[in-house]
């Protein structure tokens, strides 16, 4: 064409576009997929699980604050009885005789066990309650092992300089401001009240120092428990990013408990060969061989003693249909051609199953027509 102008590029990519490798592979070996069961489970047995001593140290705290408000008259009474007991001694002259201490002895002993037995086995119960609660029944012994690796300084400070690491810092900064700033606030709005409970007798201002260190202790414990929540709720969300799994690390997992899909494909194959091989080894004692005429093909026997109704031996389509009918020509079975029966064998009967009562008459004229031959 006059006038135009015809651009010729140089075979092969531009100069400006590049080769660059991209390894599908580095995707699959990503940490995406949330922990399957089992790998939950082997996490457990090596005693790796979710758990946060914030929570359970914040529940100790209160459970004891709580208690001890509950049983503070029940505790007050014992350990006053022991206070006069031990001043009626000292006042009776009841030193001087002989085995005084090891009657004040029991007594005191006694006095505090039951004074304090309550309020301890309340806390553990909760606590142990909270860490039942976080990680369930787990025990094991592998985090009890010898481990070399642990020894390893490089693994150390790398533990250190670690994200948890930092954020533990921060918690334990944020905590200790947080502390400081309820003491402050405390320390604020008692003070007054603390001036004025020095100038009350012994009781009253015994009385107000015991509320205000209440009211203080309690927020400091409330104040632990919301941190401790928090705490938690990131312990959570770290543990589950920690287990996380790669999609080719799931395939193997699945892979293990299913097994190789070639392997069980070439199993299957197995079985199909098998059974092809024991249905065709059938054929020759079938009393006929119906089929449509090319396409399918459906090996009948019957036995009067053994059987109720006629029972389908063997059947296939294509090239199983061709090799039964070889089979049964090869040793003098007859082949009768019957579309409609054919078809509704094929579909409506399985191998090694009687056929149904709909397809009695259509089987019975059949094999009516093959004792005939038979006898004639």
């Amino acid at each position: 064409m006059a006038g135009s102008t015809v651009i010729r590029f140089p075979a092969g990519p531009p100069p400006s576009v590049r080769s660059v490798p991209f390894d599908v592979q580095f995707f699959a070996q990503e940490r995406t997929e949330p922990a399957t069961p089992k790998k939950r489970q082997k996490v457990r047995s090596e005693g790796r699980v979710c758990s946060s001593k914030d929570l359970t140290a914040a529940v100790e705290i209160l459970t004891g604050l709580v208690a001890l408000l509950l049983l503070g008259p029940f505790i007050y009474g014992l350990l006053f009885g022991l206070l006069q007991l031990s001043i009626r001694f000292m006042g009776d002259g009841l030193l001087m005789r002989e085995g005084w201490f090891r009657s004040i002895f029991i007594e005191a002993v006694k006095n505090y066990f039951f004074s304090w037995l309550p309020l301890g086995l309340l806390v553990v119960v909760l606590a142990v309650a909270v860490v039942v609660w976080q990680v369930g029944w787990t025990i094991t012994v592998e985090p009890f092992k010898l481990n070399l690796g642990r020894l390893n300084p490089i693994s150390g400070m790398k533990k250190i300089l670690s994200l948890r690491s930092l954020v533990e810092l921060l918690k334990g900064l944020l905590k200790a401001a947080v502390f400081a700033l309820v003491i402050y606030a405390a320390i604020k709005d008692y003070l007054p009240v603390s001036l004025r409970a020095m100038q009350l007798s012994l009781g009253h201002g015994s009385v107000a120092f015991w509320n205000m260190l209440w009211s203080l202790a309690m927020r400091l414990a409330v104040m632990l428990l919301i941190m401790a929540l928090v705490d938690y709720m990131y312990q959570k969300w770290e543990f589950e990013r920690s287990i996380r799994m790669s999609r080719q690390e799931i395939k193997e997992e699945y892979r293990q408990m299913e097994g190789d899909p070639q392997i069980k494909s070439k199993i299957r194959q197995k079985q199909r060969e098998l059974a092809k091989k024991r249905m065709m080894a059938s054929v020759p004692k079938a009393d006929v061989v119906i089929t449509n005429p090319t396409t399918l093909a459906v090996a009948l026997e019957y036995d009067r003693e053994l059987m109720s109704a006629p029972q389908v031996v063997a059947k296939g389509r294509g090239v199983v249909a061709r090799r039964i009918r070889e089979v049964a020509q090869a040793h003098g079975v007859p082949v009768i051609e019957d579309k409609p029966l054919a078809w509704a064998l094929f579909e409506g009967v399985e191998i090694g199953e009687e056929i149904s009562e709909e397809l009695y008459r259509g089987v019975a004229e059949i094999l009516a027509m093959v004792y005939r031959l038979r006898a004639g």
